[in-house]
């Protein structure tokens, strides 16, 4: 079609903004000449929606109809800003080929002009502009100054240092601010003597503890610790931040410094910026308080540890502090609020407050059920023999995890004081409820006390499955002479889950006897029993075990094949064929993609195609996929030939995607 360019002009000019973004659309589509006049006015237009189409015209005939000086050119423009944005843009849009430009009429007398070159030349980015910045610093209107530092901050222009230091000595609030936030930008590290007086100036402190923070050197410590004190908030607050930010880089120098304030009021006033409306100057409040270590100042953080996303940062601090400071802070502030000494318990263990588990104990009679599991798990971890009378009466728990948690608890004293605990929990093994049966038979496991064997014993025939299943597995950990003739009554048990238990740990006890009974239990009614059998054959290993187990490829449940199949190629794959042959047989399609899996695994051979044939036309589609997908990466001649039989009538689309992908693999090789 014809283009009627005087169409084009026309509708430019139309008072109707869609027409006049068309017009400029597709004058930049076709790349047409607009005459430059035209084009300004279109880049000064009042719609931003045309200002935008004229810029991005603008940059496509740029070099070849129109220069960066014909767009700065319009920077001079005295009374239409939207004309001056524009011009912007398209520079900036030129990038590094208008930097040549830009230079030259930074010489212009117009000073908003030059301003504006300087902040085009930070927008482009470009390293060849700093020394135009530089020279900038000395321009005589300040808005140009400004300007020149802002930008050299952007560009984080490290050569520009010394001047800006220089320019620090001219003695103007404003220009010295915005000097202190670029060179806070640029972030090289700045000698502290070369800053430190102007915290002199209470209006340049906030600003100066903000740059310190990001390129003070080791000795910026101390001052950034003495703003924490500083009589105005918004300074205190700026030196939290910013010696937070110091400490990634000297954290040593900053925490010792926080450390010989800890007596004094320091920690006092950076408690107080923990009511700050600002998330991350409470978050750092909260780190300074832990590296100095005042407990009775960390104190005032504990509230927040309830807090859901302060909490964690609160915990961490106070762990900072260290064990001593922990614990007395539990002893301070323990009792005086219910609804903070869930969180003190806690820190009790975390602390390792071990002098205090006794103080504890109390709170596994409270009403809270909370207390109550967090006062057993404490000490579980602090406890002694001092605490083992209360939590052998939270054995008797309405709640199993406070019960486990004693039980815990006891078992950790246990293994310090045997002859204690053994003295304490055996008699439990005829109590009457059977929770605490089963307390005493897991704590007795424990132990590992030859003397407790008689205890299990007399819990194998207890008439709950629960003590019984407790004595199989005390019984596995306690090890021993008679382990298998344990795990060999316990195959016999009318509960499947200690049949189960026993099979799982008949492993344990390598020889001929384990073997048998591990055989034996491969016919048990339940699934579970069976697979444990298996894997614990496979541990044991040898000629009886793998026979025993291979065996079981033939069983109806897929679970116990697909564990046998597992066992078997992990036992010695090559030696496994046979019996994955055998199970692409099996009902359970599983089964059968285990078997594909395993035997993708073995070195190449004929029985691959025959394995392919018999396969390919499964009924299951999953089947056909898993031996397309699995077999696809070792592709023949035959079995080209073959999955290109199966695509003309496969109707499945993963299988289709499959064999095609397998396809154009032959192809690329040549097949």
């Amino acid at each position: 079609m014809a283009v009627n360019i005087e169409q084009i002009h026309q509708r430019m000019t139309s008072s109707d903004e869609e027409q006049r973004v068309e017009a400029i659309r597709l004058a930049r589509e076709l790349d047409l000449d607009l005459p430059l006049a035209r084009l300004g006015e279109a880049l000064g237009d009042a719609s931003w929606r045309v200002r935008k189409e004229a810029v991005a015209c603008f940059l496509k005939g740029a070099h070849r109809r129109w220069s960066a000086s014909d767009a700065i050119a319009l920077l001079h423009s005295q009374d239409n800003a939207g004309l001056r944005n524009a011009a912007m843009e398209v520079l900036i849009g030129l990038g590094s080929a208008a930097v040549a430009d830009l230079k030259a009429e930074l010489t212009t007398r117009d000073h908003d002009v030059r301003k504006f070159i300087l902040d085009i030349m930070g927008e482009i980015g470009d390293e060849v502009c700093i020394g135009s910045l530089i020279d900038s610093l000395a321009d005589p209107d300040i808005n140009v100054r400004c300007a020149a530092v802002e930008n050299l901050g952007k560009l984080q222009a490290r050569e520009a240092i010394p001047a800006l230091l220089e320019a620090m000595q001219t003695p103007d609030f404003s220009w010295r601010f915005t000097i202190l936030e670029a060179l806070a930008q640029i972030g090289e590290p700045i000698a502290l003597e070369r800053l430190a007086h102007f915290r002199d100036d209470r209006l340049l402190r906030k600003p100066l503890y903000d740059c310190l923070g990001s390129v003070g050197d080791r000795d910026a410590a101390a001052l950034l610790v003495e703003g924490l004190a500083d009589d105005m908030r918004k300074c205190r607050e700026a030196a939290a931040l910013a010696l937070v930010r110091l400490a990634e880089r000297f954290f040593e120098d900053v925490r010792n410094c926080l450390r010989r304030q800890q007596e004094g009021p320091l920690a006092g006033s950076v408690a107080g910026l923990l009511s700050s409306r600002d998330p991350s100057v409470q978050e750092n409040a909260i780190r300074i308080l832990g590296w100095i270590g005042n407990s009775a100042a960390a104190g005032r953080m504990l509230p927040l540890l309830g807090d859901e996303t302060l909490g964690p940062r609160v915990f961490n601090a106070l762990m900072d502090m260290g064990p001593e400071a922990v614990c007395d802070l539990v002893r301070q502030y323990l009792g005086e609020d219910p609804a903070m000494d869930v969180y003190l318990v806690y820190l009790a263990g975390e602390g390792q407050c071990r002098d205090l588990a006794g103080s504890l104990a109390e709170r596994l009679a409270s009403e809270d059920g909370q207390m109550r599991l967090v006062t057993a798990r404490t000490l579980s971890k602090i406890g002694g023999v001092e605490v083992v009378e209360p939590l052998l009466r939270a054995l008797g728990d309405e709640c199993e995890e406070v019960r486990e948690a004693a039980a815990s608890g006891l078992a950790a004293i246990g293994r310090q004081s045997p002859g204690k605990i053994l003295e304490k929990v055996a008699p439990l093994v005829e109590a009457a409820r059977a929770s605490a049966r089963t307390s005493a038979v897991e704590i007795l496991g424990q132990l590992g006390e030859p003397s407790c064997r008689p205890y299990l014993d007399m819990a194998f025939k207890d008439e709950s499955p629960r003590v019984r299943q407790a004595a199989v597995r005390a019984l596995a950990s306690c090890g021993g002479e008679d382990l298998l003739a344990g795990l060999k009554l316990a195959l016999t048990d009318e509960d499947a889950e200690v049949r189960a238990l026993a099979a799982e740990n008949l492993w344990r006890v390598d020889g001929h006897d384990a073997v048998e009974s591990l055989g034996l239990a491969l016919s048990d009614e339940d699934i579970w029993v069976r697979t444990h059998a298996v894997r614990s054959l496979t541990r044991i290993g040898g000629a009886r075990a793998h026979g025993l187990v291979e065996h079981m490829v033939h069983d109806p449940v897929g679970l116990v094949a697909i564990s046998a199949l597992e066992a078997l190629v992990a036992l010695d794959p090559e030696a496994a064929r046979g019996a994955l042959l055998k199970a692409l047989d099996h009902e359970d399609e599983e089964v059968v993609k285990t078997a594909i899996q395993g035997l993708s695994q073995l070195s190449p051979g004929t029985w691959a195609l025959e394995v392919a044939q018999k396969v390919i036309h499964h009924p299951r589609w999953a089947v056909r996929l898993a031996l397309v997908e699995f077999f696809g990466a070792r592709m023949s001649d035959d079995l080209c030939g073959l999955f290109e039989q199966r695509l003309e009538i496969e109707g499945d689309a993963l299988v289709r995607q499959a064999l095609e992908k397998a396809l154009d693999r032959c192809s690329m090789q040549g097949k």
